[in-house]
């Protein structure tokens, strides 16, 4: 019986690590030079187009103090650029089920670029792939607009956090939602305030590639992300005592061991003892 529980914690770590950082990339280069082949789940650097790192990363704290974990600087356009650039990079694998992404996106004051694109089947940011935007949007393959929100400020940092799911039945991505903004400790539903787009797409089967889109040396993008969860690509640093409470998941799981711990030693009590010798 002395297995039982640490047999039983080992089930549970691994069901709590099941999920998965699948792609990031942090621009963790020096200023001002292009891009290579950092940092995860990537095939290749990045092509197309060339993309400069500006000297400061962008970062984000949510309304709860949580902030997210960042590292190294940012993508934006070399300052010699003249028009829209179209930076490309492909994934080691490709993305053929329901996936998480996320990213920082300081975005440019008036009528700008500063987009990620996905495979062409969808843009998320200020503006699209040949689009230009005062405010943050949501656009498909068609750079059709879905939904949008204005721009606080010129030169604002938010996160984009967005999930598009895998329809099995029709072996296609079919709907995507987007939050903007989002506490980190706690994954949000599509009734979220802080949601920017929670619909229908054009559908489309895989993703091998994305696309970074600007018009302006003053908007950037940072800390891209792409894993099987909320978790798995919003990683944070805690404000306070939330960093301890465990995830919903790990509190049914540890509720329904503490009753099998206290039988196990109930019936360790009331076993007969043996008889002494006389």
């Amino acid at each position: 019986m002395r297995f039982i529980f640490p047999l039983l914690v080992l089930i549970l770590l691994n069901d709590v690590a099941s999920g998965a950082l699948m792609v990031q990339e942090s621009f963790d280069y020096a200023p001002g030079t292009r891009p290579v082949n950092g940092v995860l789940g990537w095939k290749q650097g990045w092509g197309s187009d060339p993309l400069a790192t500006t000297s400061n990363g962008l970062d984000y704290a949510d309304r709860n103090g949580n902030s997210l974990q960042v590292a190294g600087n940012a993508g934006t356009r070399p300052s010699n650029c003249s028009t829209q650039i179209e930076a490309v990079r492909d994934f080691q694998d490709e993305l053929i089920d329901t996936y998480w992404f996320s990213f920082l996106i300081k975005s440019a004051t008036g009528n700008e670029t500063v987009s990620l694109g996905i495979n062409e089947s969808f843009y998320v940011g200020q503006g699209a792939k040949d689009v230009t935007s005062t405010s943050y949007g949501v656009y498909d393959a068609d750079t059709t607009q879905l939904g949008s929100i204005a721009i606080f400020a010129g030169t604002e940092i938010s996160l984009l956090v967005g999930r598009a799911v895998y329809d099995q039945s029709q072996d296609k991505f079919s709907h995507l939602d987007v939050w903007l903004n989002p506490v980190l400790d706690t994954q949000p539903d599509v009734l979220d305030a802080t949601t920017l787009y929670s619909g229908a797409i054009k559908e489309f089967d895989k993703v091998p590639k994305i696309a970074l889109y600007h018009t302006s040396t003053l908007g950037a993008l940072d800390e891209l992300c792409f894993g099987d969860s909320f978790a798995d690509v919003t990683a944070f640093t805690s404000a306070g005592p939330a960093a301890a409470v465990p995830e919903p998941s790990m509190v049914v799981m540890l509720g329904s061991l503490i009753p099998l711990m206290l039988l196990l030693r109930r019936k360790k009590v009331l076993a007969p003892r043996a008889k002494t010798a006389l």
